[in-house]
């Protein structure tokens, strides 16, 4: 069965269909993108039971001080958006398409034997990305004495929140939790024993370690191309945009996959799968997504566009890797005879 997705209600958003050839751009609510405060109602958790909650994200575009005669001139708006568009149709959505495909065609009486090794891979990549958001924003600070004030504080007002909601930090709420224990909470659900209990009798997952090394290299280095550092920055902002806009598509299109197996498998064996670690991704990429986007217009000039577009086609390289390769681990799993 070719991997196709349900139409889900985004408000005023640019919907995506998988089937098409050429993917939309990713989801964008109006306005977002331009400086106003997003707001959406999330499935979030607190540390005794999911609830309702309102998750608040604010927008930071570049300010009145941002534009002063005596500083480069930024990136527009429309460079960013026509280097995003490449990302539609880069490395990484096929290998997304290759891995929901494989993903919903797991066999039914073996599910469990099939989608272990891919979680174990998962576990490590998910949590990978903590780090590497940590890096983007410190190849900002670092910038200071370098980059401008008002410019630099801008991008981190934007870098940091993604960030800290990976740890249950949110705007105008008490601290929930972290998205670790969210994974750990569908896992349990899916597999029906504790997550520590995969990763202490499975391999090294090679694949997600290749992708944080390659990661960390390219985040700390610039893309070794160079040791100015508001061009690092540069390249690591483009390096976080790029992160967001492709895991917008990845968590989307993995709700959706699971959702399937659940109609398919899991609710058959009476599983009760907890569903918020993806409902909170595929809702709240799209806002991350737009939060990158203005973190670039308020720091990149316009002549580090080529340094952007390196950094985001580094990433979609590698990323489109790791995806293939747990794609192929799915197909090698379900085509094995039982």
């Amino acid at each position: 069965m070719a991997f196709t997705l349900s139409s889900k209600a985004s408000g005023s958003a640019v919907l995506r269909a998988a089937t098409a050839k050429s993917p939309a751009p990713a989801v964008i609510r109006a306005g977002v993108r331009c400086g106003a405060k997003a707001r959406r109602n999330l499935v979030v958790s607190n540390v005794a039971a999911p609830a309702k909650e309102q998750w608040h994200v604010n927008i930071h575009g570049p300010g009145p001080n941002s534009d002063r005669a005596d500083l480069p001139q930024l990136i527009s708006k429309e460079q960013v958006q026509a280097l995003e568009a490449e990302l539609d149709q880069g490395a990484s959505i096929a290998a997304l398409r290759r891995f929901n495909d494989a993903l919903r065609n797991i066999p039914a009486d073996r599910w469990e034997s099939v989608l272990r090794p891919v979680f174990n891979e998962l576990c490590f990549n998910l949590e990978s990305f903590n780090p590497a958001f940590t890096s983007c924003l410190l190849m900002v600070q670092r910038t200071i004495g370098v980059s401008d004030y008002v410019r630099r504080d801008l991008a981190l007002k934007n870098l940091i929140q993604p960030l800290a909601g990976e740890y249950g930090m949110h705007n105008g709420q008490q601290q929930l939790k972290t998205h670790r224990e969210l994974f750990s909470d569908f896992f349990t659900s899916l597999f029906g024993y504790d997550l520590q209990q995969l990763l202490a009798d499975s391999p090294a997952p090679t694949s997600a370690q290749a992708l944080f090394a390659q990661m960390s290299r390219d985040i700390m280095s610039g893309g070794n191309q160079s040791e100015d550092p508001l061009e690092q920055a540069s390249y690591a902002l483009g390096y976080n945009l790029a992160i967001e806009y492709l895991a917008d598509y990845e968590k989307t299109w993995m709700l959706d996959s699971f959702r399937a197996l659940d109609e398919r498998i899991f609710a058959g064996l009476g599983k009760k799968i907890d569903w918020i670690f993806l409902e909170v991704h595929a809702e709240g990429e799209a806002e991350h997504a737009a939060i990158g986007h203005n973190a670039v217009l308020n720091l990149v000039s316009s002549q580090h566009a080529p340094v952007l577009r390196r950094a985001m086609a580094d990433h979609d390289r590698d990323f489109a890797a790791f995806y293939n390769a747990v794609a192929a681990m799915l197909e090698e799993g379900s085509n094995r005879s039982a």
